[in-house]
């Protein structure tokens, strides 16, 4: 099965990057994940990010998907410089391959 998170805007990226961070601490023997960027010197830069899983799940993927989103945009609140932005699931895709 895979998820796709599709044009992340730049400005979203630190978020994003924290959700890809917990998701492969949690699962960085069983998922592969890859996370490209697209005109990273653009003012239109964003990115893919990628994660291929065993199984076909597909709720399931995309429950903890959302449950991380959850925990991540409850720490944006707390950003102290305000650089992070929250997120939502509208850009996740979970497909069985």
């Amino acid at each position: 099965m895979r998820a796709r998170v599709a044009d992340i805007p730049a400005v979203e990226d630190a978020t994003w990057g924290a959700v890809f961070s917990t998701l492969y601490a949690a699962h960085r023997d069983d998922w592969h994940f890859d996370w490209t960027g697209h005109r990273p010197h653009e003012a239109d830069a964003y990115s893919v990010m990628q994660i291929r899983a065993p199984g076909e799940d597909v709720d399931a993927m995309r429950a903890e998907i959302e449950e991380v989103i959850g925990f991540v945009n409850e720490i944006v609140q707390r950003d102290p410089l305000n650089r992070m932005v929250r997120v939502d699931i509208g850009l996740v895709e979970v497909l069985v391959d």
